[in-house]
């Protein structure tokens, strides 16, 4: 009998320690877990605001291939009415 006793509080002695050791980590480790997350939510902040700068960047340029385009429409059109006048002045002359 008492050497069941012995082993009781042995183990409560041991149980008693090691509830402390867990008290004393259990903030370490939720804390980590913390600093896990907040990284996370951190680079995925980054990664929508990289990519509304790519949607912004890919807008911008589409418009101006649009202003490029219109552009050189307007260059060969104003080449073209040049040319008829050049026929017309060519005509009038003859």
């Amino acid at each position: 009998m008492n050497m069941m006793n012995g082993w009781v509080i042995l183990s409560i002695v041991a149980l008693l320690f090691l509830s402390m050791y867990i008290y004393a980590n259990i903030f370490v480790f939720l804390q980590r877990i913390r600093e896990k997350k907040k990284r996370k939510e951190e680079l995925h902040k980054l990664e929508l605001i990289k990519q509304e700068k790519e949607k912004k960047a890919q807008i911008r340029e589409e418009k101006f291939q649009k202003i490029r385009d219109r552009s050189e429409e307007i260059k060969r059109e104003l080449k073209r009415l040049e040319l008829l006048k050049a026929e017309k002045m060519k005509a009038q002359k003859a």
